[in-house]
Formats: C-alpha cells, sequence, structure tokens
C-alpha cells in the first residue's frame, strides 16, 4: 500500500526504540510516510528530541494531561490500590519496601503521595493511546494508517490486512483463550491496530472505545474496555467478528464500521524473557514486551528482529 501512514507515539525514553522502529519499518516500506507523537519527557514536559529525516513529528506533551480525567472513576481507593501495584513492579530495595509500608500504613503522607503521582502519570500513559488515536484519525484525514507500539516490530509487510478495505484492524486471541472475566478481561490487544480510510467510522469506533474506558475501572482496562466495547456490540449477530478472524460490520450508534480481527499470535507476537527459541516463521509483528530497559535482554531480542527480516528477503 503506497499511501499507508504508520504511526508511533511515546514519551522520551521510548524515543529509542521508536528511532529503531523507524529504521527495521524502511526495510519493508521505504517510502512510508511516519508520524510520531511525542508526548514529551518524563516530567510532562517538551523533549525536544530528533528523528529520521522526513519523519512528522507531533509535539503533544502538554496533552497527556487531557486524559488524567480517566482516573478519577478509581476514587481514593482505587487510587491507593494503582499506587500499590504501581510500587510492587519497583525493583526490589529498601525503598520499594519504605514506599509500600507508606503506602498501607500512611496513605496520605508525602512519600505515598509521592508514589502515587508516579503511578498516576504512568497509568494515564496507558490510557492516552485511545485519545491520541482519535486525535490522529481526524487530523489525517482520509487515509489509511497502522499504529504500532514503540516496541512493537514489523518483520513482514502487511498489505494483507487491508483487503476488503476495513475500518479497524485488531488483534485478536483465539476464541479458547479469550477471557472474560472481571479484571482479567482479554480478548483484543492494542500493541497494533490499523484504520481504514473513513473518517467517520475510525471516529466514532474510537469515541465509543473512549467513552467506555471512561467508566471501566478494571485491571488492564485498556484492553479490557476495548474488547468488552466491541463484544457487547457482535454478541449474537452474524458480524460476531471474536468467534473467528475475519472482517464483520458492527453497528455503531446508527454507522456501521467494518472491523477485521486478525491472530494475535501472528500479529502482535510477544517476545520476552519467557521465549524459550520457538518458532517465528509464521509471525508477522514480534512485539518486545517488557524488556527495553533491559539492554542485554533488548539486543538479544532486537537481533532477533534483524535476522527474521534479513531471513525473509527485506531490504537490507
Amino acid at each position: 500500500m503506497d499511501n499507508l501512514l504508520f504511526v508511533y507515539f511515546g514519551t522520551r525514553d521510548y524515543h529509542f526504540l521508536i528511532r529503531k522502529n523507524i529504521e527495521l519499518l524502511r526495510r519493508l516500506y521505504p517510502n512510508a510516510d511516519v508520524l510520531v507523537y511525542d508526548w514529551g519527557d518524563e516530567n510532562g514536559w517538551p523533549s525536544h528530541s530528533t528523528f529520521q529525516s522526513g519523519v512528522e513529528v507531533v509535539s503533544w506533551s502538554e496533552r497527556v494531561a487531557d486524559t488524567m480525567e480517566l482516573l478519577d472513576p478509581l476514587g481514593a481507593d482505587g487510587l491507593n490500590e494503582l499506587a500499590k501495584a504501581f510500587n510492587s513492579r519497583e525493583r526490589a530495595s529498601l525503598k520499594r519496601r519504605f514506599n509500600k509500608f507508606f503506602l498501607k500504613r500512611y496513605p496520605n503522607s508525602g512519600p505515598a503521595r509521592g508514589v502515587l503521582e508516579r503511578a498516576m502519570r504512568y497509568e494515564n500513559l496507558l490510557l492516552h493511546k485511545c485519545y491520541a488515536l482519535g486525535d490522529c484519525a481526524r487530523r489525517i484525514g482520509a487515509r489509511p494508517f497502522f499504529f504500532l507500539d514503540a516496541d512493537a516490530y514489523l518483520v513482514e509487510d502487511l498489505d494483507v490486512v487491508y483487503e476488503g478495505e476495513p475500518d479497524v484492524i485488531m488483534p485478536s486471541l483465539e476464541l479458547e483463550k479469550q477471557l472474560w472475566e472481571p479484571n482479567r478481561c482479554h480478548a483484543l490487544s492494542d500493541g497494533i491496530m490499523g484504520f481504514g480510510t473513513d473518517v467517520e467510522a475510525r471516529r466514532v469506533f474510537l469515541d465509543a472505545w473512549y467513552k467506555t474506558l471512561a467508566t471501566n475501572t478494571e485491571k488492564l482496562r485498556v484492553i479490557a474496555s476495548l474488547s468488552r466495547m466491541v463484544e457487547e456490540r457482535v454478541r449474537g449477530t452474524k458480524d460476531n467478528v471474536l468467534d473467528d478472524w475475519r472482517i464483520g460490520t458492527v453497528d455503531f450508534e446508527g454507522t456501521p464500521v467494518k472491523i477485521r480481527t486478525i491472530p494475535n499470535h501472528i500479529y502482535n507476537s510477544v517476545l520476552n524473557h519467557e521465549y524459550d527459541g520457538g518458532d517465528l516463521n509464521s509471525v508477522k509483528v514480534l512485539h518486545l514486551s517488557g524488556v527495553a530497559q533491559n539492554q542485554e535482554l533488548f539486543e538479544r531480542f532486537i537481533a532477533i528482529v534483524e535476522d527474521t527480516l534479513e531471513q525473509r528477503g527485506a531490504r537490507p
């Protein structure tokens, strides 16, 4: 597809991943246009990062706070649990134990509030993707675009997923692997997403997702809200795109939206510390989830991405 636009989002600590992603993307799509939303530095200020020649950059740091309202439904107790979960992901240390103590015993203390502020910013960045996609869908007009997480790397072109002119393209788990229990919900993934040329169809889809996201308070609420938003519209219809990987026309408040689901294990294949050296022959996107901040792991897995591209005859 000659006019396909590729889109990336990220704060400054992810910009090295985006630059590497663009470098490898151009081995498959040498003339593709690329749009990067620069979400700023770790403090919310403009990052002033630079990217490859020809890449369009949207300075977005001032807009990241627009979605902080999505944290309101959690309430004080939910925010405290969010801070505890955030602290538990920190590397084991005296500082982590210190913060855990204050979060549990003195949630209104200075140390506890400091952890909470960092946790809220981190959570907001996860929630912000839907909002930024909505801006992109309006900004670029009637042009197809494909979003990739900064650490999700194409190893084969994906023109085939646009056959049939879908409005929205998403990876879906196999039916038997889908989870619908509260706080475990996962059927669709958001690590990559494709969009067609119908501006109105894109708008109503993303607006509906944002509306669902605003009221969902589950763990992993981004994929939970996405999965539940689609499931409630396709349940019991002939176009149930969650039952199988295919295109179906789904009604969004009177607007028909053509949704294509694609295999998650092919188009969003997670490559991380649990990878056992298994077969990657069918994979189209390798997602280096959770390894970006570990230089040794990142170098190991990005080498696998590059080797896979070479084996498939990508341009050097």
